[in-house]
């Protein structure tokens, strides 16, 4: 069986080898350049929906998702890691019978209150249905 935590990894991975900056939340500390936020994605794993079959009540599959929060310090910057992780994940199969991790949610980028230095975040939700 894929597990939710090796779903998260796979797209942890997939993410640091394309580039991205790919920490797990909470992150308090984002590195910085010159004192300005660099471009991150925090990654946040949600459980998963499982799905059972009625004839045996076994699991027969169920669907993952991961909440990514884009980050930069501008509301350029967070949209320029929302591509970079569509670019990096869109369309990724992460499970032998599974379907292509989707992105299924997003929201417009808005400045973090009390962020020092200043952080603009935005939210981008992947989702894929794995099979066993």
């Amino acid at each position: 069986m894929t597990t939710t935590t090796a779903i998260h990894a796979l797209i942890k991975s997939a993410l640091t080898a394309a580039g991205v900056n790919a920490v797990d939340g909470p992150a308090t500390h984002l590195p910085t350049v010159g004192g300005i936020v660099s471009q991150s994605a925090v990654l946040w794993p949600s459980p998963r929906l499982n799905a059972y079959t009625r004839t045996c009540g076994g699991r027969s599959g169920g669907t993952d998702r991961v909440l990514i929060t884009c980050v930069g310090a501008t509301a350029r910057d967070a949209l320029a890691v929302a591509d970079k992780v569509e670019a990096a994940i869109g369309g990724l199969v992460l499970s032998a019978k599974g379907s292509p991790l989707r992105q299924t949610a997003a929201t417009q980028p808005v400045p973090e209150p009390n962020a020092d230095p200043v952080r603009v975040s935005l939210a981008v939700e992947y989702t894929t249905i794995t099979k066993d």
